[in-house]
């Protein structure tokens, strides 16, 4: 089993060695004007960010998700692969701890709790981390969920 220390190294040893999909298709660049502006930016790496904001399907600005997206895990510290379609590197639907690099739109405040899609109700975590919080939104039930889970699974 990997650690999370081998995770973030494979992570960043895969972004280093990217290559990005040169054709258009709408799968990995959403629409040919993308695709025009990604291929002539001098930082392709930063653009799929806007690429992937673009896709995203919670009607939130795409410039100002943009704004928001790290360029690592804020939960577990794991590169997070913006690629979409031929660009990207990961896909955790094959292999589950890939859901470590895999950004993810998450509400601080569940929707289903009156929450907002407004950006300063948004946070951009793995996969991984969107699954472990699911809908805890209080500090209180994350505390219990993380007592519960240490005394469950790691007694000494």
């Amino acid at each position: 089993m990997k650690t999370l220390f081998d995770l973030i190294q494979d992570g960043k040893r895969s972004m280093d060695g990217r290559q990005f999909h040169p054709y258009f298709d709408s799968a990995t660049y959403i629409n040919e004007s993308l695709f025009d502006r990604f291929k002539k930016s001098k930082d392709q790496v930063r653009y799929l960010k806007l690429i992937w904001a673009f896709g995203n399907t919670w009607s939130i600005d795409p410039f100002e998700l943009v704004k928001i997206c790290p360029d690592f895990c804020p939960v577990f510290g794991t590169p997070l692969d913006y690629g979409r379609g031929k660009n990207r590197l990961f896909d955790p639907n094959i292999v589950n701890s890939e859901g470590f690099y895999q950004p993810t739109i998450d509400h601080k405040v569940a929707r289903i709790n009156e929450g907002s899609n407004d950006i300063g109700n948004i946070v951009i975590v793995s996969r991984k981390a969107n699954q472990f919080k699911s809908d805890m939104d209080s500090r209180e039930v994350l505390d219990a969920f993380y007592k519960g889970m240490k005394a469950t699974y790691y007694t000494s």
